[in-house]
């Protein structure tokens, strides 16, 4: 069992201890000398305290980042719901009898009755509702519209309360205090939400160019190799007819097969160019001397040389033209993304501003050093800072120093607070060494910036040598030195031509059709045409993006939102699920 399906029955079982306790009470006449209205006012209560603990999940999931707390969001609404129907129904077996015309004199004659029995009537439906099965029947834009009933039930058992006490209002009023966060982070996230993606609409509308963004495959010639540094070189590739046939996104991936000793490996590297240059693409590769790929690009490849790729692919890209700021923070030669991302602004001429920071072992090992000097010095919007882990900063820095910032030592929390104004608002892009990466998410996420504005693009080479290219290549050893120091986005494995690298997904309901990279999920194919899924942790947790696949095979990264009755029925969570078929066809 899964952690979170560990938890998620631990919050069940908790739920019933409160639920036990008072049928122990009841059976013991432990319940007061008026135990009726006590068992009315504690499954009053406990009904609130479930139902609130149900809508406090959204806010703080947003705050946090925790993904996972979706999980328990079900639960603890039910638990709502069973408390308020067991209030009512001792309301209406013991304080009236079990008659239902007195029952129904009563609430048409006392308006806080009303206002109860309203709110338990609005949380009818969504307890009916809350099962998978009722999800797909609705599908799951109505089935979100429906469960914001669980608001204005929250409200109404909040007046209710208060029109039932006669004097000591305290604890409504503490509900009510507690709500007013509540709905108003709703309605500031509601407002967000639309802003946001209206301002996406408009970013497209003025990048059209950058729409028509099929995967690729094909040949690319050398036409330039370049030293960075003493152990890192740039490649630029061409195409032979004329302009690059693909378009990518600044900061995504394109993917190399290389015929070594005989054998064909698979290796994918962030473009380092800007997408914005259509004549060229160009990927900067650090050396590894246990890196087989790397050595290969080093040591035997040379100007002129046909390289077979396949292009563009990968979620770890900006090109957000209506932000107000960006922050970009590379290790080593994980700077080659955010390159991207810095190139692709600057010809574009973007208005806001851009804070890059870049953690180097020494001014020996800085990759494209005078470039960010230059644009340093013509683009006012770019400040920089650079930390040296290994050596002392240079004394004479080639731009402005109000703009570009040297420190000794690594990526810290006083320097990034120091360095970034209103950091914990900005959107943040995070690329190099493993360890690295991991202290300086923790920085940023005790500097209050939220999980989910920071993007992070993770490295790791396999261990291969020239003998065992010869053997085949374990999928699953990695080596050390090169994940740690190694080329941007390198994915772990070795293939033979019959394994999958692009597919073609066709969404049957909007007759639309996408050629996507095999990495691609069908969630963000279905994004890319367009076509709008539900869906709302992107983590495999809520369920919300099930869809069924009628043709075609895929593989689900996790699975904890669905059943084995569901795959079965040939649903599959399509922000977890990548092509493994050369075509697969959607049912949205």
């Amino acid at each position: 069992m899964n952690n979170i399906a560990y938890y998620r029955n631990l919050v069940i079982l908790a739920g019933l201890g409160p639920l036990l306790m008072l049928g122990w009470d009841a059976w013991h006449d432990q319940l007061g000398a008026n135990g009726v209205n006590n068992a009315l006012h504690i499954t009053g209560i406990l009904s609130l305290v479930f139902l609130f603990a149900s809508l406090v999940i959204t806010p703080l999931r947003a705050l946090t980042g925790w993904n996972s707390l979706i999980a328990y969001r079900r639960a603890l609404g039910l638990y709502g719901f069973a408390f308020a129907a067991i209030h009512f129904v001792t309301y209406v077996a013991l304080d009236r009898m079990g008659s239902v015309s007195s029952t129904i004199e009563e609430i048409l004659s006392r308006r806080f009755l009303l206002v109860g029995f309203i709110a338990l009537a609005l949380m009818l439906p969504l307890a009916v509702t809350s099962t998978n099965a009722m999800i797909r029947k609705l599908g799951p834009v109505r089935w979100k519209l429906l469960h914001r009933l669980a608001y204005i039930a929250a409200i109404l058992g909040v007046v209710h309360y208060y029109m039932l006490v006669k004097s000591d209002v305290r604890q409504p009023l503490a509900f009510a205090a507690m709500l007013v966060p509540i709905l108003g982070f709703r309605g500031v996230k509601h407002y967000w939400d639309l802003r946001r993606e209206a301002l996406k609409s408009k970013s497209r509308e003025s990048a059209k160019p950058q729409t028509n963004r099929k995967f690729w495959n094909g040949e690319l010639v050398v036409e330039n190799i370049h030293r960075e540094t003493h152990d890192v070189k740039t490649f630029r590739f061409v195409f032979p007819d004329g302009d690059i046939p693909f378009i990518h996104r600044p900061g995504q991936y394109m993917t190399l097969t290389l015929n070594i000793h005989g054998q064909l490996v698979k290796r994918s590297y962030t473009i380092a160019s800007s997408p914005s240059q259509r004549g060229h693409v160009e990927l900067t590769i650090k050396r590894n001397p246990e890196g087989v790929v790397s050595r290969y690009m080093h040591d035997d490849l040379k100007v002129g040389d046909k390289i077979r790729i396949g292009a563009p692919g990968g979620r770890f890209y900006f090109d957000d033209l209506q932000s107000k700021a960006v922050v970009l923070i590379a290790g080593g030669v994980g700077i080659t993304p955010l390159m991207s991302i810095l190139r692709f602004l600057t010809d574009r001429s973007w208005r806001g501003t851009i804070y890059f920071i870049n953690a180097v072992r020494s001014q020996d090992d800085m990759i494209y050093a005078a470039e960010l000097a230059n644009l340093a010095n013509r683009f006012e919007n770019l400040h920089l800072l650079t930390h040296y882990s290994q050596s002392a900063p240079p004394l004479n820095l080639t731009a402005p120093s109000d703009r570009w910032h040297a420190k000794s030592g690594y990526v810290n929390a006083d320097d990034l607070h120091a360095f970034v104004p209103d950091l914990k608002l900005l959107p943040v892009f995070l690329c190099g060494p493993d360890p690295m990466m991991k202290a300086v998410r923790k920085t940023l996420v005790s500097l209050g910036v939220p999980n989910e504005q920071i993007s992070t693009e993770e490295f790791v080479s396999p261990t291969t040598n020239a003998s065992n290219l010869d053997q085949g290549i374990d999928r699953n050893s990695l080596s050390q030195s090169e994940t740690q120091f190694g080329s941007p986005d390198q994915r772990p494995f070795q293939f033979t031509p019959t394994e999958l690298q692009s597919a073609t997904i066709r969404f049957e309901l909007s007759n639309q059709a996408i050629d996507i990279d095999a990495s691609t999920t069908i969630l963000e194919a279905a994004e890319q045409v367009g076509i709008a899924l539900p869906w709302e942790c992107r983590a495999g947790i809520c369920g919300q993006c099930k869809v069924r696949c009628t043709s075609g095979r895929v593989q689900m990264d996790s699975r904890d939102a669905i059943t084995k009755a569901e795959e079965a029925n040939g649903f599959i969570l399509a922000c977890q699920s990548h092509p493994t078929t050369e075509s697969v066809s959607i049912q949205g």
